[in-house]
């Protein structure tokens, strides 16, 4: 906000104080051991047990284990953990857990929406408050003061305080102030929430508007109460198993960041959880790739000034929900995981589908794409692992019998959807310029709005839109850093076959 000339102050020329710029948001999941791992990790193994009600029953007492580290997190959030560990929602008081455990093993579908809040995890963080901090020095020009057009703020002669019922929280007091001394307290999952889903509920906890919610899952990522939770599928997909259905694993590119181990081994311990296989879905990637490719020569042929990519599930649902006005931009060229999913249910007509994803927007998708039957991520394929003891290193596995190109392998990171399309094209894209969108944040979808309203893009004509940063590397339900995934991703997929070779 630009100042009136008559609230100029001397300080107002300084540079701007390093605690006033706008604040990153780090991910809590990578790397954290949460109480929600520890959770899964007994409910799969109650489910290996001998009577999986009772054992479900008693996890919240046995939280945590002699060696683990306690959160001193209260029984009802344990209990709460373990509701969205079977697959519910987690927004009731008083959790029945042997119901929700009987109700999981009739269940033949899973619940929508993905996402649940707990409000007994829940802060109830007073989010958009501005407050002075002691680090004011009670300056003599009193430069916030002169800032403050709403005579919010006052100084006693020691330190200056900020009138809560007067104050618009316009922040101009914050940029004002040369010591960084004001400072502007944030709801963590409201602010990083690229389409103002979230809202405070009257005890200031965080409800979700899910008529608005596009399942991106940065939320997820960023509670460090873990108030906020996606509803696992696992006890479905292990019920499907031990029923002795055929159940094939689908792997997204981006898993082989997540796992130090080689794409043999990871094969050979999913068999020995019980799937039939486990496939790459880097061969769908393959077919997105080259039909993207088409329609983009088809596109810009005929006078289309731009197009964007629509392989990000959680930016489909962008732009369903909130963008109608570039749908005519975006590709209609179908995701790698549903190329791949039509491929396995005309081989395997009786199988049950399971797609291994790094986000929750996937979740989504799997549910209203009927050749995907459940959707498990990273961090519940790592909590399978070491719940059945299962050393991935010592696992003799196969190779996969139709290997994946190397674009198709890099296609879960940003860029990566480009460098498919610029390959398999061979030559006929060669006056296009690739633009990319590395996280979608509210000003990222104010740019996309503008380009729907002019009809052009003055930085490029296609657009590779990617809902997290790094790309599906860096989704909201992986195990490790999106840099360090990148770097494994690119080592497996160096020695591949290119999608520009001959074989394509």
């Amino acid at each position: 906000m630009e100042l009136e000339p008559s609230c100029q102050v001397p300080s107002a020329n300084l540079p701007l104080p390093r605690a006033t710029r706008p604040r990153k948001i780090i991910a809590m999941t990578p790397g954290f051991k949460t109480q929600r791992r520890a959770v899964l990790i007994r409910v799969i193994r109650a489910f290996n047990g001998q009577n999986f009600v009772a054992e479900i029953e008693q996890i919240p007492q046995n939280l945590p284990l002699e060696g683990e580290k306690s959160y001193s997190v209260p029984d009802d959030v344990r209990r709460a953990l373990v509701a969205t560990a079977l697959g519910f929602a987690a927004d009731e008081k008083n959790i029945d857990l042997a119901h929700l455990a009987r109700l999981a093993l009739e269940r033949t579908q899973a619940g929508m929406p993905p996402l649940t809040t707990i409000p007994c995890a829940c802060n109830g963080c007073s989010g958009g408050r501005i407050r002075v901090t002691d680090l004011c020095q009670s300056c003599a020009l009193k430069p916030c003061m002169q800032s403050c057009k709403f005579d919010a703020i006052s100084n006693d002669g020691n330190r200056t305080s900020i009138d809560g019922t007067k104050c618009k929280k316009c922040a101009a007091c914050l940029r004002t102030c040369p010591y960084g001394a004001i400072a502007k307290t944030i709801m963590p999952c409201e602010n990083v929430c690229p389409v103002a889903a979230i809202s405070r509920d009257a005890g200031g906890r965080a409800t979700i508007d899910f008529s608005k919610c596009i399942c991106c899952g940065k939320c997820v990522s960023v509670c460090p109460f873990e108030a906020i939770q996606p509803r696992s599928q696992v006890v479905d997909v292990l019920n499907a198993i031990r029923s002795g259905q055929r159940v094939i694993a689908m792997l997204a590119p981006a898993i082989w960041g997540h796992f130090k181990h080689t794409p043999e081994q990871m094969r050979g311990a999913f068999k020995k959880i019980g799937f039939f296989d486990a496939l790459e879905v880097a061969i769908g990637a393959e077919i997105t790739a080259l039909k993207e490719a088409d329609e983009l020569h088809e596109r810009l042929e005929s006078g289309a000034k731009f197009m964007t990519s629509s392989c990000c599930a959680a930016y489909n649902n962008l732009v369903e929900q909130h963008m109608p006005e570039i749908k005519q931009y975006v590709s209609t060229t179908a995701t790698p995981l549903l190329y791949m999913s039509e491929k396995l249910r005309g081989e395997y007509p009786d199988a049950i589908l399971v797609f291994i994803s790094p986000c929750l927007a996937k979740y989504r998708e799997g549910y209203v794409n009927k050749d995907v039957s459940f959707v498990l991520n990273f961090s519940e394929i790592d909590a399978m692992f070491e719940a059945l003891d299962i050393d991935v290193t010592t696992c003799e596995g196969e190779n996969f019998s139709t290997p994946s190109a190397r674009e198709a392998r890099e296609f879960g990171f940003s860029g990566g959807v480009s460098g498919a399309i610029k390959a398999v094209a061979r030559g006929k894209l060669d006056g296009v310029k690739f633009v990319p969108i590395n996280g979608l944040d509210r000003d990222v979808i104010k740019e996309l709005k503008s380009y729907a309203k002019s009809g052009e893009c003055d930085k490029g004509n296609m657009i590779e839109v990617m809902c997290c940063p790094g790309g599906c590397v860096g989704g909201g339900l992986t195990i490790c850093p999106a840099a360090q995934a990148q770097r494994q991703v690119k080592n497996y997929a160096a020695p591949a076959k290119s999608l520009a070779d001959d074989k394509y």
